[in-house]
Order: C-alpha cells, then sequence, then structure tokens
C-alpha cells in the first residue's frame, strides 16, 4: 500500500537568487497545517517545518538575510529568543529604561562587585547609605551634645572639659559629622605636639562620646562603630603611685587650715574625690549612721555611693558636727594644698592625688578586700590591682586610719570674723544672734 502524501495548499518565497527561501504550506492528517521551509545552502537542500506561518515567515528572512550577507547557520533567533526579548524588554521599560540601557547598567554593576552577588551589594548600600542619616555638622552636633550634658546634670567641670575639647575639635573639622573618617581624627590627634599622651587620650574620649551621641541621635549608622571609637589612643607612661606616709598625714593635718582640713580629711580617710568633695554639703555626713552619701548626680562615675566614715576621721571634723551647707567654700583648693604642704614641710611639696592614693593604699592592706575598696572609691578593681596592691603593709595601714587630733586641737583659722558669723548666724536663725556656746563658732 502506497503512503498517501501530504497536500501541498500554497508556496510563499521570501528572498531572491541564492538566498531565496520558500515555505511550503501542508494539511496535516491531524488536520493542522504544517509550514516547512525549503532552500539550498553550501550545495545542500535545507528544511525545517513549523506549526505557525509568522514563526515560519520570521525564520524566513532572517535565513535569507544571513544567506545574503554571507553568515554561518545557527545565527537565527528562534521563537522562544523572541519570547525572552520581548520579557526583558517589558521588564527594562517597567523601570523607565530600555533593555540596552538596562544592559549597560547590569554591565557596569556586575564589574564593580566582582564576585559578590548584585543583591547583596545593593543589600548592604541600602543598609548603609549615608544620605539617609540626617545631615549635622561637628560644630552642631558638639552644641547639641554640650546640651544635652547640662541636662543631664554632669559636673560644671566636666561640661567646661567637654566644650574645650569639643572646641578644639571642631574649629579642626567643622565639617559634617558623617564625613569624618579614623584618618582625619587621627590626624587630628596626632597634630597636637603640645599635648602629651594623657591630655591627648583626655581629648578623645570627649570626642568618642559626642560620637557615640550623635549615632543615638540618628546623625551616624546605628550599627557600626564610630570613625573615633576606632581612632587610635595612646600610650600613657606608667606612673609610681604617690601617697603619703601615716607621719606625713599628721602634719599635714595639724598644719591644715580650717577651710581646706575638711577636704583633706574627706580625701584621706574616705578616698572622695577633691572635685566630689567640692559638691558635697556637710549633710551629706551621716553621722549616726556611719557613712557618707555621693548622689549620682554628685560622683565622677554618676553613681550613688556610700562611703564609710571611719572613727578618726569623725574626730578631725567634730568642729563641723553641727554645721550645714557646702564642705568647701574656697575656689582655689590647689593653691590651698600647695600651701598646706609647704607648711607641713613635705619632701617635693603636695603630691598630685596622693590623698585618694593613700586611702585606697591602705584600706586594701588594711581589709584584703578589693572588691569592697573599689565601691567605696568609685572605681574599678582591674584599676586597683593594677596600681594599688602591695604597696604598703598591714601596719601601716592600721597606723594610717589610727591618726587622731590630739588632746585640746582645734583646727588653724576655725575662729571667724564677726561680719561671716553674723552671716552664718543670719542664714540659720534668721536673726543677728550669735550662739557663742558653740565651739564651731568661736
Amino acid at each position: 500500500m502506497t503512503r498517501k502524501r501530504k497536500r501541498r495548499s500554497s508556496i510563499v518565497e521570501i528572498g531572491n537568487g541564492p538566498a531565496r527561501i520558500k515555505i511550503y504550506t501542508m494539511n496535516r492528517r491531524d488536520g493542522y497545517p504544517e509550514f516547512t521551509l525549503a532552500w539550498k545552502e553550501a550545495g545542500k537542500r535545507k528544511i525545517r517545518s513549523f506549526s505557525s506561518m509568522e514563526e515560519a515567515r520570521m525564520i524566513a528572512q532572517q535565513t535569507s538575510v544571513r544567506l545574503t550577507n554571507g553568515w554561518i547557520a545557527g545565527d537565527e533567533v528562534t521563537r522562544r529568543d523572541i519570547d525572552l526579548f520581548r520579557h526583558c524588554e517589558q521588564v527594562a521599560r517597567e523601570h523607565g529604561v530600555g533593555l540596552a540601557a538596562a544592559m549597560d547598567e547590569w554591565a557596569s554593576a556586575r564589574k564593580a562587585a566582582g564576585e559578590i552577588p548584585l543583591s547583596d551589594a545593593v543589600r548592604f548600600y541600602q543598609a548603609n547609605r549615608a544620605d539617609l542619616f540626617a545631615v549635622r555638622t561637628n560644630v552642631q552636633v558638639a552644641a547639641e551634645f554640650v546640651v544635652s550634658l547640662k541636662r543631664k546634670g554632669v559636673s560644671d567641670i566636666y561640661v567646661r572639659n567637654a566644650t574645650g575639647s569639643l572646641k578644639r575639635f571642631t574649629d579642626a573639622m567643622p565639617g559634617n559629622i558623617a564625613d569624618v573618617s579614623v584618618a582625619d581624627i587621627n590626624r587630628f590627634l596626632d597634630g597636637l605636639k603640645s599635648l602629651g599622651p594623657v591630655s591627648k587620650n583626655g581629648l578623645r574620649r570627649n570626642i568618642v562620646t559626642m560620637f557615640g551621641f550623635a549615632k543615638k541621635q540618628g546623625y551616624l549608622h546605628p550599627d557600626r562603630k564610630t570613625a573615633a571609637e576606632q581612632s587610635d589612643s595612646f600610650k600613657e607612661p606608667e606612673k609610681e603611685i604617690e601617697i603619703f606616709t601615716p607621719d606625713e598625714m599628721r602634719d599635714i593635718l595639724l598644719a591644715a587650715h580650717a577651710r581646706i582640713l575638711p577636704l583633706i580629711a574627706i580625701g584621706g580617710f574616705c578616698g572622695i574625690r577633691s572635685a566630689e568633695v567640692e559638691r558635697l554639703t556637710w549633710q551629706d555626713i551621716k553621722w549616726d549612721r556611719g557613712h557618707i552619701e555621693i548622689a549620682g548626680h554628685k560622683a565622677k562615675t554618676a553613681a550613688r555611693r556610700l562611703v564609710p566614715l571611719p572613727e578618726n576621721l569623725k574626730a578631725w571634723l567634730a568642729p563641723w558636727r553641727q554645721e550645714t551647707g557646702p564642705i568647701i567654700t574656697i575656689s582655689d583648693v590647689s593653691g590651698a594644698l600647695g600651701d598646706t604642704a609647704v607648711k607641713a614641710r613635705i619632701p617635693g611639696g603636695w603630691r598630685q592625688n596622693a590623698l585618694r592614693h593613700s586611702f585606697i593604699s591602705y584600706r586594701v592592706s588594711l581589709t584584703g578586700d578589693v572588691a569592697r575598696t573599689s565601691l567605696e572609691a568609685g572605681n574599678s578593681p582591674k584599676m586597683i590591682f593594677r596600681h594599688y596592691r602591695e604597696i604598703v603593709d598591714e601596719e601601716a595601714a592600721r597606723a594610717w586610719f589610727g591618726i587622731m587630733p590630739p588632746d585640746g586641737w582645734m583646727p588653724v583659722g576655725l575662729n571667724l570674723s564677726l561680719r561671716d558669723r553674723l552671716v552664718r548666724a543670719l542664714a540659720k536663725h534668721g536673726s543677728p544672734s550669735v550662739d557663742n556656746s558653740n565651739p564651731a563658732q568661736q
């Protein structure tokens, strides 16, 4: 039985001469049309079949152009290629660009990202965009920071110190805080030739604190270290801890004027910082409870603490037992301490921070409890382990906290002038009368 041939219904020709392509339309047995391309290439007859005339015409035109230009086989675009092209063109158009521009942009981004997936690079960029943060200059941030310090109620000394340090910084770098790099801060600090390592580190701490404030305000990235935090600190030379001996402390107390003696006694026997003593009042000394209360706003660390009141300190402060108001009223504390050291004939004069150093050294030796001493002194156990252990022996410690005033002792200069007595009487009683029975008023 001979096979029945497909019936041709029509022939369409595309191109001319060697580039002529014929399209034969056949009716298949299943009733659907079939479109077959036929052409000669390299001396051989080629055929391809398609299910739609549109696709057959498109391939025929491409093939004819290819034959005309001498291109090799395989350069034709398939229907799938056309659909993919149209899809890509539509996606690019949704973002307001043409397909060619989209590909150029992609290629540029791909080259810049290297091996990093573009999606990861975009997410990282979005998370670190500086333009999403409020723009503030260093001058503006410094001013806001100082205002915040005053609002928190920190000491005037701290505010003045921070203001001076930050003005030095903002004068050198007045630009936007987000543009400041680690290298900028390092160059600034290195350029402070007149300052030593300790002063540079102090100034750096103020800058670090200001940058931390800026981060909280939304001026810097919230999840990244600031440039100030990453800047270099300076190695500070190790200093020998200077203390007073019990004999020297006794001589100092006996030579001290009444205006400065309370600070010396409290500093030496309680370890309270001079700046903290200057903020205390006589009401902060809880005589009956046996401690001195340092409120958070009066403490350097802003943390409230209770410091034990030893018996020898009670004896040295006895003339002021009924006193009220600020403990220290003189302005030149440093000068008064220096004068006292001269009167007491202390070798080398007054020793910086020696009262506090002495208390911690003797207290650690007496109790053997570093943690307890750190709480009383308001510093870290690490600092005590580093500087104060094994400096003095227990015998010297007992002698230190056993220093008592001699019988019949009265502080130098305790007697008040008539004018001062009247002012104090008015402040306490609202009248110019003076109670002569109070030895502290004599």
